[in-house]
């Protein structure tokens, strides 16, 4: 059980990088592979188990509102004692209670690879947008790694933003499986496309250095990747959005 007191990342379950690469390279081979499995045999879908999708979906629907929850509570308690730059500037030795919520984020992400094989399994086809799908979540494993790992700044601000984005996402996924109506799908993307502008606004505060000077946070090398991913994700979801109005004009 993760005991958030004493919260410890050198001896926490998954800590080292050689786990998150081989689950990163697996994950990707196992998807694709079983893309080309689907291609070539046409497998119908699974009747009767579409509240398995349900089910999973409303387990990370769940578990995203608890650990954004969660992280908001620490964040005020941290704020009301230390003051707003460390949000924007982390200490080199942050209290491990916050860090605890950025373990069970990360923990999340090996839960997740599940999007991918459950549709295959039940549906007989992949997800949808296939390659931007295994790309985020491939990266994102080792995004969530980096947080604790360096203790990033600013990974709060991620943290809090995507999982208020999945509690948004994974309810859309568990109305869908259930075949109930969801008219309002489109936001889902537009609000991922909202969390990565958000995220970049943080940034500028931060490099502004109002809050102290960049070369004194902790895990600036790992900010710097997680902008480049953050950017990429961004131009694919808008490439998303704008794909249905393409579509249209060509129909």
């Amino acid at each position: 059980m993760l005991d958030f007191s004493t919260f410890d990342w050198a001896t926490a379950p998954l800590h080292r990088i050689e786990v998150v690469v081989t689950t990163g390279v697996l994950y990707v081979w196992a998807a694709l592979t079983a893309k080309l499995y689907l291609w070539k045999h046409k497998v119908p879908p699974t009747s009767g188990t579409s509240r398995v999708l349900a089910a999973h979906s409303l387990v990370l629907c769940v578990g995203s509102l608890w650990m954004c929850a969660g992280a908001i509570g620490e964040i005020r308690s941290r704020i009301a004692s230390e003051g707003l730059a460390w949000f924007f500037c982390e200490s080199q030795d942050p209290p491990p209670r916050l860090y605890a919520w950025a373990y069970a984020y990360y923990l999340s992400k090996y839960y997740e690879l599940l999007d991918t094989f459950l549709p295959m399994v039940i549906k007989g086809r992949p997800p949808n947008h296939f390659g931007l799908h295994v790309f985020h979540h491939a990266c994102v494993l080792l995004m969530a790694w980096g947080y604790v790992e360096y203790r990033q700044t600013l990974c709060f601000g991620g943290l809090v933003a995507n999982t208020f984005v999945h509690v948004v996402m994974y309810y859309y996924y568990f109305r869908a499986a259930l075949k109930w109506a969801t008219p309002w799908k489109a936001w889902v993307t537009r609000l991922q496309i909202l969390q990565f502008s958000v995220s970049f606004l943080l940034l500028c505060v931060t490099l502004s250095g109002r809050y102290g000077e960049l070369g004194t946070c902790s895990g600036v090398a790992a900010l710097i990747g997680n902008a480049a991913f953050n950017a990429v994700l961004l131009l694919l979801f808008v490439g998303v959005l704008r794909a249905p109005r393409k579509k249209s004009k060509v129909k």
